[in-house]
């Protein structure tokens, strides 16, 4: 990591409240399908995962971190989707979201997502899983994604980014953030830009046209200045923030299968004319 960040000022409670909306757990039981992990913080507080598995060792495995208004449970019918494409499907839940304890802010959501990778690698190794390790965000969820790809790039294997945010003032305005009052600066933010700069791997960003929330721009900006080799960038017509999934439909699995295939692939480059 060539530099570290601190998110105290996105703490504060006119900016938290405005990012976070915790929802709470489902009523609903865990899938058949799947399993539930509690994952124990160094400050006591109980975390969650929810694996939606394939049993083959060399799978790769996808480690998703959600929105701000949503739990695992939202993504019960996503991770069957993953595992008919042979990908096991992990989804990670904040502070104070769903099953997990404790009260959601910027610095403890950037903190935890370590403790969750840390705790889906342990996972993996008990279960004698060998494949690639992936690491996805969806909106909030790019910037804990993002920071893993940024500080772990020896043990993540590609960075999928879906419907995330470049800059997070821009952001923070949008969701009803007194910016200028609070006297607010790009540097005390999430820092997406400046990562993904140094984030070589594979990365796929998928994004929606009419999205009202983070508009398209953000994900040309962070393709854009993404220097890795392979990487790829898809536009949904027609969907918003919330509608990618209702719009795409199967193709959204899909391309997401195919890009993760191609992961570690060589290359092959195009004869140029002498």
């Amino acid at each position: 990591m060539a530099a570290s960040y601190t998110y105290d000022t996105l703490d504060q409670a006119g900016v938290r409240d405005y990012i976070f909306h915790p929802t709470p757990a489902s009523s609903a039981p865990c899938p058949a399908a799947a399993e539930d992990l509690s994952v124990t913080t160094a400050d006591g507080v109980t975390l969650h995962l929810r694996i939606f598995a394939v049993h083959d060792p060399e799978a790769p495995c996808l480690l998703f971190f959600h929105g701000n208004g949503e739990i695992v449970a939202d993504y019960d019918d996503v991770g069957p989707h993953y595992n008919q494409h042979g990908i096991t499907f992990m989804a990670a839940e904040y502070r104070g979201y769903g099953k997990a304890d404790g009260t959601p802010t910027a610095s403890t959501m950037m903190s935890d997502c370590h403790v969750l990778l840390e705790a889906a690698t342990d996972w993996r190794k008990e279960h004698g899983s060998s494949g690639k390790l992936l690491v996805m965000g969806r909106s909030l969820g790019s910037a804990p994604a993002i920071e893993l790809a940024w500080s772990h790039a020896d043990r993540i294997s590609a960075l999928l980014i879906d419907s995330g945010f470049a800059l997070t003032i821009p952001l923070l305005k949008t969701i009803g953030v007194d910016v200028d009052g609070l006297e607010l600066s790009e540097e005390q933010g999430f820092h997406n830009l400046d990562k993904i700069k140094k984030i070589t791997m594979p990365t796929y960003i998928i994004h929606g046209q009419l999205d009202e929330i983070i508009e398209l721009t953000n994900a040309a900006e962070l393709i854009a200045e993404s220097p890795a080799e392979q990487k790829e960038f898809q536009t949904v017509p027609g969907a918003g923030h919330n509608s990618i999934l209702a719009v795409a439909g199967s193709m959204y699995y899909e391309v997401m299968a195919r890009f993760i295939s191609k992961i570690g692939q060589v290359r092959k480059k195009r004869p140029g004319i002498r």
